[in-house]
């Protein structure tokens, strides 16, 4: 497992988006300079801001660690036991977090206490095909858009734990603005907030490509 340095991947400027903001930021912990943990992982949230979780070796102990400016800030904590996350706690100014922005950290720091109890590595980063146009994150997950044959019709998908792409929608549009979005099977009952920041994202990048010449 790699070691926690205090300078953590994506040293540029962080923005706290406005439901991970607070009047008074933390400083910076400095004892990580000294202490040796183990990153289990690290994901996106819904607002672009970079997680970490870290392990101390044999305590049960893991903390939740958010990337501001480049450095790192303390912002929680997870109790587990045998791979199994027993309660997650949130820092003073993250209590005031919605229970549904609480639930997706939760599962993503399952996932990743789970996968770190069963021996498995961290998921190397893997490249994206050429093919595509863009990219955004929604609670983690990053998502891609890729053109096909039709000059009117992209493809939504999501990249999947071994690095490849999963169709989740197509796109029809005009010369890049979107006229229609079609769950694929299995994502047809996603939320419809939910598909409209599909639809933003993927038009954002659609009418850049044709700006670019690249669509």
């Amino acid at each position: 497992m790699p070691i926690f340095a205090w300078s953590l991947r994506g040293g540029g400027k962080e923005t706290i988006r406005s439901d991970e903001r607070s009047s008074t930021m933390p400083q910076p912990a400095t004892h990580l300079r000294t202490t040796k943990s183990e990153v289990l992982g690290e994901w996106l949230t819904d607002n672009g801001n970079q997680l970490t979780l870290m392990a101390r070796p044999g305590t049960g102990y893991a903390s939740i660690w958010l990337t501001h400016h480049g450095q790192p800030v303390k912002i929680g904590y997870a109790l587990h036991a045998g791979g199994v996350v027993r309660e997650v706690r949130w820092e003073a100014l993250w209590t005031e977090q919605t229970d549904a922005w609480k639930a997706h950290q939760r599962r993503h720091i399952a996932a990743l206490i789970a996968a770190h109890h069963a021996g498995q590595p961290l998921a190397p980063k893997a490249d994206l095909p050429e093919s595509v146009l863009g990219t955004f994150n929604i609670d983690g997950f990053r998502f891609a858009v890729e053109p096909t044959l039709a000059p009117e019709h992209a493809v939504l998908s999501v990249l999947n734990v071994s690095g490849g792409l999963t169709p989740v929608a197509d796109l029809l549009h005009e010369n890049g603005r979107i006229c229609g979005l079609a769950p694929r099977p299995g994502w047809k009952s996603t939320p419809e907030d939910r598909k409209r920041h599909w639809r933003r994202e993927s038009e954002a990048i659609l009418t850049q490509a044709r700006a670019e010449g690249r669509l």
